[in-house]
């Protein structure tokens, strides 16, 4: 009788969901191309700021002369930037980014058990995805903002890169994107430096969401003031 109680309870466990369904181990672990995380001997994930003991002090924010709060680190390690914030009645707030590519990786922990309690991932300045975890590591809520595009980023950076010679996944390029909503429509915004000097002129491309299709594109300049393109565009269908 107790093997088989023995036995159901194992079962049980075995279909828990938790933040780390690989079996756990006591040591610090790093992952190629995503942030590195502390796994106790349980399946939570928790905030080790050991992790960054070889970064150095970002200067674009800190200095000697002014260095960063304790409480609010700024860090760098090649091309990689961190920012540290610490709230000490609640939480630690962790934004992963790159000074290449618009990925940007954000996490929250507890500040009292150092678990994680929800990440949320964007391209540029847009969410991608978002997922929020209880106290024990049990997943409780999750959004995938890529839901209404079926042009999916990956789809958008092939186009981009195919009619305009611009890699959006390289901030180098001076190109940003973005998504908009109205009306029950969907659509992406990319701006293209044009690398005009003396002046900061922009291509605006609208790309439908859905269908990938081309809608609307103009030139536009950052100073000047001048209708906002989206607007033009709107305008554009009212006379058809």
């Amino acid at each position: 009788m107790k093997q088989m109680i023995l036995i159901a309870f194992l079962l049980i466990l075995s279909n828990c969901d938790g933040q780390n369904k690989e079996k756990s181990i006591h040591k610090s672990i790093t992952v190629k191309n995503k942030i590195p995380h502390s796994i106790k001997n349980d399946t939570m994930e928790y905030f080790n700021e050991n992790e960054y003991i070889d970064w150095q002090q970002d200067p674009e924010h800190c200095s000697s002369q002014f260095p960063c709060e304790e409480n609010n680190k700024f860090l760098m390690k090649a091309n990689e930037r961190v920012n540290i914030f610490t709230d000490t009645k609640t939480f630690i707030q962790v934004d992963k980014s790159n000074k290449i590519n618009p990925y940007k990786i954000i996490k929250v922990y507890s500040f009292k058990s150092k678990n994680l309690l929800n990440i949320s991932k964007d391209f540029y300045s847009f969410p991608v995805s978002y997922q929020k975890y209880d106290e024990n590591g049990k997943l409780i809520e999750e959004k995938d903002y890529n839901k209404p595009y079926e042009f999916s980023i990956k789809d958008l950076v092939e186009k981009i890169k195919k009619e305009y010679k611009v890699d959006l996944e390289d901030k180098r390029e001076k190109a940003f994107a973005g998504r908009k909503a109205k009306n029950g429509s969907f659509y992406y915004e990319v701006s293209i430096d044009m690398k005009v000097p003396l002046v900061t002129e922009l291509k605006y491309i609208l790309v439908d969401g859905i269908t990938g299709k081309t809608l609307f594109t103009s030139i536009y300049y950052t100073k000047g003031g001048g209708e906002i393109p989206f607007d033009k565009y709107l305008e554009t269908l009212k006379k058809k």
